[in-house]
């Protein structure tokens, strides 16, 4: 073998030829001289696509757990020690798939450094502690999990906006309220509470007929119906519109699991009842409440299901072109023994195939400032 043969190293960096902005990072493909391709991560650093390393990758791209480990070949044990379906599936550099791991609930507000959230002038790091730091998650016994990615894979986001009427004496009381700072805004709307009795007048007359007639009559009206009855006008509604938060997103995945033999049959029932397992609470063992030593306290609470963190992959990293989710709780599985409208098993009673649907609720929002790595 000649001297060049020896080298098997990257014959040469694929420097990415896309446009990219400070902080951008993709992921390119080399070869090496002995044919097989290597993955090169890079970053966009002043002004141009300087090379990273795998793990710098993750961390720009929102992964603050332990990193990834590629999946064995076919045949073998993944080294991941995951449950694997289609189990001969070849798990490349290119390949997708999507990795369940499961991890026991620890409470948002449990074994927060409460000094250090104060001070911190990061206040979406504080709100993502529970999430981002490793040391609030411990991963179960329960084995990952490894499969396709679905014919279905989308994510939405959703905003809460909505329409407030406002009568004009609330309506300049804000208006005060919003002047200075807050303390001198509040001083500002007391004192225009304070000399708003002649807008009040009308209104505590209406009040009196509306209270008068439903004593007498049982009927209950409006403001506007008795301004509009007796004068011809309405208040004005002063409407605005004003946002009302966010919703934590939720996500289905849906699988069909059709064993070809008997050890991929065993691998699907594996994979079910982990699910299932993972969703269904258990019995407390009474370690949670310490400030009580009564005997059988345990049966007197459940824990938290597991929660999972659901990763789009491609090969050994998270597939940065497939939006992400922070950890999530399984809030429904369902399993379709029938799928194609036939109840038919083999010989030792396994199904032929199985139908499963996963349903997922992320445990924390999204905000814009995190929105490229979600």
């Amino acid at each position: 073998m000649s001297a060049l043969g020896l080298n098997q190293g990257p014959l040469l960096n694929n420097v990415p030829t896309k446009e990219g902005k400070e902080g951008d990072t993709t992921v390119t493909q080399a070869k090496k001289l002995d044919g097989t391709t290597v993955l090169q991560h890079w970053k966009h650093t002043n002004g141009k696509w300087e090379k990273i390393s795998s793990t710098e990758y993750r961390k720009s791209n929102g992964s603050s757990y332990s990193g990834y480990k590629v999946l064995s070949l076919p045949g073998q044990s993944s080294v991941t020690g995951s449950l694997r379906y289609p189990q001969d599936a070849a798990m490349a550099y290119d390949t997708d798939y999507v990795l369940f791991e499961f991890y026991e609930y620890k409470p948002p507000f449990q074994g927060i450094n409460k000094g250090q959230t104060n001070k911190s002038s990061d206040g979406l790091g504080a709100y993502n502690q529970s999430v981002t730091d490793e040391s609030f998650y411990e991963k179960t016994s329960q084995q990952s999990v490894v499969l396709y990615m679905p014919e279905d894979v989308s994510t939405g986001y959703r905003a809460n906006w909505s329409g407030k009427a406002f009568s004009n004496i609330g309506r300049d009381a804000l208006i005060t309220a919003g002047s200075g700072d807050f303390g001198e805004g509040m001083q500002n709307a007391l004192k225009t509470a304070g000399t708003t009795f002649q807008q009040a007048i009308p209104n505590l007359g209406n009040k009196v007929i509306r209270d008068t007639i439903s004593k007498i009559t049982g009927e209950q009206l409006s403001q506007n119906d008795v301004f509009g009855a007796t004068r011809g006008v309405i208040l004005n509604p002063n409407v605005e519109l004003l946002f009302g938060g966010t919703d934590l997103r939720n996500f289905q995945l849906n699988y069909k699991l059709v064993p070809r033999n008997g050890t991929e049959s065993g691998i699907i029932k594996q994979i079910v009842n982990t699910f299932r397992k993972a969703m269904l609470p258990r019995f407390a063992n009474g370690d949670e409440l310490t400030f009580s030593g009564a005997e059988n306290i345990q049966n007197n609470f459940i824990k938290v299901p597991n929660v999972c963190r659901v990763s789009f992959m491609r090969g050994g990293d998270l597939n940065t072109d497939v939006a992400q989710y922070k950890m999530c709780a399984i809030t429904q599985v369902d399993i379709n023994y029938t799928p194609d409208g036939t109840y038919a098993t083999y010989g030792d009673g396994s199904m032929v195939a199985i139908q499963l649907s996963l349903n997922f609720q992320e445990t924390k929002l999204i905000f814009a400032e995190e929105v490229e790595k979600y």
